[in-house]
């Protein structure tokens, strides 16, 4: 029984050599990473900057509107909502009730369009779970932005809300 043991662990060993020997043939191209590439690589955080048309302000939804009409709960259960800059692309970081979007703009004149979204994904129940589809929807589109004070507001034929700096 022992020497089978043996026998069968030799024969993995055998069998794993040879499978992993053939992953790197000579004259092979392979592009794996070396360990201080890896390492190099997690170093490197993002630049962050604040040089967006918003700064690093936070705003805070306090009403807001969409073909069904007024949204009491973008004032009970408002959005926030920050931006900065990575890397030099601006990015919306938008707190819903039940999770974060973070939505890469591109700015000209007056209207942000949505690029890369990113969403966390913990399991909401409704409503807010419902609120989140809504925000999404949101930012799959063009919204048009306006800064007058500490108010900000965002339009699109999806909805309008206003937010105020907080």
């Amino acid at each position: 029984m022992q020497r089978n043991r043996l026998r069968l662990a030799v024969a993995v060993s055998i069998a794993c050599t040879v499978l992993l020997s053939g992953c790197a043939q000579p004259g092979s191209t392979s592009s794996a990473p070396t360990p201080s590439a890896i390492t190099s690589q997690a170093l490197q955080r993002p630049v962050r900057s604040c040089e967006t048309p918003l700064g690093c302000s936070e705003f805070a939804s306090v009403r807001g509107s969409d073909a069904t009409g007024e949204l009491a709960w973008l004032g009970t259960h408002p959005l926030r909502v920050t931006s900065a800059r990575f890397d030099g692309v601006w990015t919306l970081h938008v707190a819903t009730p039940c999770n974060h979007l973070q939505v890469q703009v591109s700015v000209q004149d007056d209207v942000l369009t949505p690029g890369l979204v990113s969403v966390t994904d913990r399991g909401c129940e409704d409503p807010t779970g419902s609120y989140q589809a809504w925000i999404e929807k949101l930012f799959e589109q063009p919204v048009q932005w306006k800064l007058d004070g500490d108010t900000l507001t965002l339009r699109n034929a999806h909805a309008t809300i206003d937010l105020k700096e907080s």
